[in-house]
C-alpha cells in the first residue's frame, strides 16, 4: 500500500480524491488530506485527514510537511500549499523515504508562475499568448497603454503573479467607477481612477497590460510524461446564458499542449487554459496543479488524477488511457464517495 498526502490545496482537490479512489479497485492508494480548516470538504473523500497549523513561514511550512511525512509514515507527497518550495527541497523528502510528486522542476515552477517571463517564454508556441507588456510604475502603464492601445479596442490588466484571477481587470474607458460599482462590473476598471490608483505608488509588483481576449475560454487538464502528453480532456467554459461544460476535441489546442511539455518536461497532471481573442485563440497560463474543474473529466470517461497517480509512482509507460467523449455537456459534478462528519471535529 502506497500512502499518499494531499496537503493543503483548493476544495476541487475532493473530486481528486473521489476519481483516485473509483480508480484505485486493488486498493494501492491511501490517501491523507490535510488542511486548516476543520470543514474542510476534502476531508470528506480521504482516508485519513489532518489539521494543519496556520501562520507558518515558508521554510515552517515545508519543516512541518517533512515532520509529518515522517510521523505518519508518507510515501509520495502530492503538493498543493508551497509545492514550489517543497519540489525544491524534494532530495530532503527522499532521504526520509518519500517521493515529491513534482509537475516540473522548481526552475520550470517559478517560470510558470511569473506571467511575464513564461509569455516571453511562450510566444514561440502554435497557440501563442495574448499581446502584452509589462509596467511597474504609472509612468510605465502610460506608455504601455498608449502603445497597446493603438492595435486594440479594450485592454485589461492583471498581476505578473497570481492565481484564480486575482487583480484582473478588464479597462473601461467610458463608465466611471460609481455606474462600474452600481452595475456589479466586479472585473473592470474606470481608466482614469486606474491611474490615479498606480500614481500613488512610486513603484510596485510588475503587471501585465494585455489585449482584452473576449471569446471562449478553454479549460485543458492533462496527464504527461515529461516528454508526451498521455491524456487530455478539453472542457469548453460556458458564456453567459449557457449552463454547464461542453467537452471538445480542438486539433490546434492539443498540439500546443504537446509542444508545451516537451519544452518545459511536464509530468503528471497540469492544467492549461486558452481563450479566444480577435486574432484566434490565445495561451493564458499553465497551472501546475490540477484544476478547479477537475472533476468534469471524471464524467468525460477520463480518470486524469488516477492516471497521474498511477504514472507518478509506478511508471507512465505502463498506462492505458482512453479518449474523453467530446461532444459531452457535463451541468454537475459527481462525487463517487460519500461521507459526514460532525462540525467542530478534531480530525488530527
Amino acid at each position: 500500500m502506497t500512502r499518499v498526502w494531499l496537503n493543503r490545496a483548493f476544495s476541487s482537490v475532493r473530486a481528486v480524491l473521489d476519481l483516485v479512489r473509483q480508480g484505485d479497485q486493488t486498493g494501492e492508494y491511501q490517501l491523507v488530506c490535510s488542511h486548516p480548516r476543520p470543514s474542510f470538504p476534502g476531508f470528506l473523500s480521504a482516508h485519513e485527514h489532518a489539521i494543519e497549523p496556520s501562520g507558518l513561514s515558508e521554510a515552517e511550512y515545508v519543516q512541518f510537511c517533512l515532520d509529518f511525512c515522517r510521523e505518519r509514515g508518507i510515501d509520495a507527497l502530492w503538493p498543493g500549499q508551497a509545492a514550489q518550495a517543497i519540489v525544491a527541497e524534494r532530495e530532503r523528502f527522499a532521504e526520509l523515504g518519500v517521493r515529491v510528486l513534482a509537475v516540473a522542476t522548481p526552475e520550470t515552477l517559478a517560470l510558470l508562475e511569473d506571467k511575464a517571463r513564461f509569455y516571453a517564454e511562450a510566444r514561440r508556441f502554435s497557440i501563442p499568448p495574448p499581446q502584452s507588456l509589462t509596467f511597474a510604475t504609472a509612468a510605465d502603464f502610460d506608455a504601455c497603454y498608449a502603445q497597446l492601445r493603438l492595435d486594440h479596442d479594450v485592454l485589461c490588466i492583471k498581476p505578473s503573479v497570481g492565481i484564480n484571477g486575482a487583480g484582473f481587470r478588464m479597462i473601461d474607458e467610458h463608465r466611471g467607477a460609481l455606474e462600474l460599482l452600481l452595475q456589479n462590473a466586479m472585473h473592470s476598471v474606470h481608466l482614469a481612477g486606474l491611474q490615479a490608483a498606480l500614481s500613488a505608488a512610486d513603484r510596485f509588483q510588475p503587471m501585465l497590460l494585455m489585449e482584452h481576449l473576449g471569446g471562449l475560454e478553454y479549460s485543458v487538464d492533462c496527464v504527461a510524461d515529461g516528454r508526451r502528453v498521455l491524456a487530455l480532456v478539453q472542457r469548453q467554459k460556458p458564456t453567459a446564458s449557457v449552463y454547464g461544460q461542453l467537452i471538445v476535441s480542438v486539433p490546434a489546442i492539443e498540439q500546443a499542449v504537446q509542444e508545451m511539455t516537451e519544452a518545459f518536461g511536464l509530468r503528471g497532471l497540469f492544467n492549461v487554459q486558452f481563450r479566444e481573442g480577435r486574432d484566434g485563440l490565445r495561451l493564458l497560463e499553465i497551472n501546475a496543479r490540477f484544476s478547479g474543474g477537475i472533476g468534469y473529466t471524471g464524467a468525460a470517461g477520463v480518470n486524469l488524477p488516477y492516471l497521474a497517480l498511477k504514472g507518478w509512482t509506478q511508471g507512465f509507460d505502463a498506462l492505458e488511457t482512453t479518449a474523453a467523449r467530446a461532444g459531452t455537456r457535463v451541468l454537475e459534478l459527481l462525487h463517487y464517495q460519500h461521507g459526514e462528519y460532525q462540525h467542530g471535529e478534531d480530525f488530527a
